[in-house]
């Protein structure tokens, strides 16, 4: 979803809408204008040399990566993104052999490429938590059913899937809840809490495993604090996996075009997601950084995703 800031550039086109139903600042701080602008001149290039490339080059300008201002995050019945270009026959025709995928990131050296085989972007699922209980007056608990104790408990008995039963030496899986909405005011136990978190792996085994066993830790909370709960997972995106023998074969190329100084193999994935991975797993695919930080200058390592995506197809 994109960042709710407010955009601060006194512009009179600064952003300013309604996100699935509520008037809000949609400022959206991940450089798409940079990713359009990127693609855009490697087109032009290709375009004047056309006459030079053995093979067809297929330029894919997505939206929605990040979801819709219109569309509910829990309704899986519309595809945005990345399904939602496939759905609609953007691999079609013509039907690409293998595709890739860049994104600056803030944080790291302007003029820098970061790639890893394997894993290097995590998958996502949505977690949505409807809790009810009986509203009371705080001073007298014992008349009522409590949400917001039940889901305190929860959130913390959470934590405990990763710590205790996931297999951690597969790889890591991270429950994080971004929002707690319930009651009114401090002296009356409300009757609902609304839950919203998201679930983040680089392992699918992890991941299947978690997915496996929230659902039933939920219910045991549940029925130990006398409420009930309705429960949403949504699976987002799988993990952005790169091919290995792809990955292996444009190594070469990067350090040719950019440097075999500035060319970095990372250690370790990145923690944030990407619906690339759509893409990636109807074929072959690689998904690198490219640095977005001037040397004189300190930003935080945002999540800036990329909505456009570049494939070829090599033909003899």
């Amino acid at each position: 979803m994109p960042f709710r800031l407010k955009k601060k550039t006194g512009l009179p086109y600064a952003s300013k809408a309604t996100y699935q139903g509520a008037e809000t600042h949609v400022m959206y701080g991940c450089r798409h204008d940079a990713h359009t602008a990127m693609l855009l001149v490697v087109a032009k290039a290709l375009a004047a040399n056309k006459d030079k490339i053995a093979g067809t080059v297929v330029f894919l300008f997505q939206p929605a990566e990040e979801g819709r201002a219109d569309v509910d995050n829990f309704s899986p019945e519309h595809l945005i993104g990345s399904p939602k270009m496939i759905a609609d026959g953007t691999l079609n025709n013509p039907e690409p052999e293998v595709i890739f995928g860049m994104q600056v990131m803030a944080g790291m050296p302007s003029g820098n490429i970061l790639y890893k085989d394997g894993a290097i972007l995590n998958s996502a699922d949505y977690l949505g938590i409807q809790m009810k209980g009986k509203q009371v007056q705080g001073s007298m608990p014992w008349l009522g059913r409590d949400p917001i104790y039940a889901s305190s408990q929860m959130i913390n008995n959470m934590q405990s899937l990763v710590s205790r039963k996931a297999d951690l030496t597969k790889g890591m899986d991270v429950v994080s809840i971004g929002c707690i909405q319930g009651g009114t005011t401090g002296n009356v136990i409300p009757d609902q809490v609304n839950i919203v978190g998201t679930i983040r792996s680089n392992n699918e085994d992890v991941r299947q495993g978690i997915l496996k066993d929230l659902p039933k830790m939920i219910e045991r909370n549940v029925a130990a604090n006398n409420v009930t709960a309705t429960v949403e997972i949504v699976s987002y995106t799988p993990m952005t996996t790169n091919d290995k023998t792809l990955t292996r074969l444009m190594q070469p190329t990067l350090a040719q075009v950019n440097g075999e100084d500035k060319l970095h193999g990372l250690d370790n994935n990145a923690s944030s997601r990407e619906d690339f991975s759509y893409y990636g797993q109807l074929m072959p695919s690689l998904f690198f950084f490219v640095g977005a930080t001037p040397a004189d200058q300190t930003w935080p390592k945002l999540h800036l995703t990329i909505t456009l995506y570049l494939w070829s197809i090599m033909r003899s």
